[in-house]
């Protein structure tokens, strides 16, 4: 009874975000993504980062931010500014929202110093995570050990592209993630973004090779290296 609730609550969300997606991005992106998931290939590139024998870099942004954990009022505010980002972006922030509501909830929203806008997302998931959330994205993640953690969906407003904030916020939750205990922090990003690539980069990852991604009937299937 369990496994048919969860179930249909992944069904109903897919439907739901699906609606959104429509919405905001119209009929064009809904079409390139529906179609996306029906059947696609693609890789990402797998980065990681040893805590204990790398020293995180310091990278500073070229705007001032301060760093928070994400409310319900600031990813209903992701909805409301999806509206002003270009529409091959939509997709991207309704994921991330879709992301939070099936239990993700360790995402980190920058703002700015100045005017307080919302510039820059990004999550940490942690391995505990495995055991709370509704389990639409669990194939889209790698199985992390217990001193592993886990960097995913990034996102920089396209107002304040070019302002170093992915590598800045980033070695932030570096720090975060080695306050806690973590001993290995691992990345992946499109191998096709080449912003996100050297942002990575430039935040102390090294790559440690490609995860290819398959799209099936809506399934998504990584195939992921283990770091030795």
């Amino acid at each position: 009874m369990k496994s048919v609730t969860s179930l249909l609550k992944t069904v109903w969300a897919q439907l739901y975000f699906t609606a959104v997606l429509l919405k905001i991005g119209g009929l064009k992106v809904f079409l390139k993504q529906f179609l996306h998931q029906i059947y696609s290939n693609s890789s990402q590139v797998s980065f990681t980062l040893d805590l204990q024998d790398a020293e995180i870099p310091q990278v500073e942004a070229k705007i001032k931010y301060s760093l928070q954990i994400a409310s319900k009022q600031d990813m209903d505010e992701i909805m409301q500014k999806a509206k002003s980002e270009s529409k091959d972006m939509a997709q991207k922030l309704v994921y991330r929202r879709w992301l939070y509501e099936d239990g993700y909830r360790n995402c980190y929203i920058a703002r700015t110093a100045d005017t307080n806008e919302m510039c820059f997302i990004q999550f940490i998931i942690y391995p505990q995570d495995d055991k709370i959330v509704n389990g639409r994205f669990k194939s889209w993640f790698p199985k992390l050990k217990e001193d592993e953690a886990f960097l995913e969906g990034t996102y920089t407003f396209e107002k304040f592209r070019g302002n170093r904030l992915h590598p800045s916020v980033t070695t932030d939750q570096l720090k975060i993630c080695k306050e806690q205990g973590f001993k290995r922090v691992v990345a992946y990003t499109e191998k096709k973004n080449e912003a996100s690539l050297k942002g990575a980069e430039r935040a102390g990852f090294k790559p440690i090779g490609e995860v290819p991604e398959r799209k099936i009937l809506f399934f998504t299937k990584r195939r992921f290296n283990r770091v030795n």
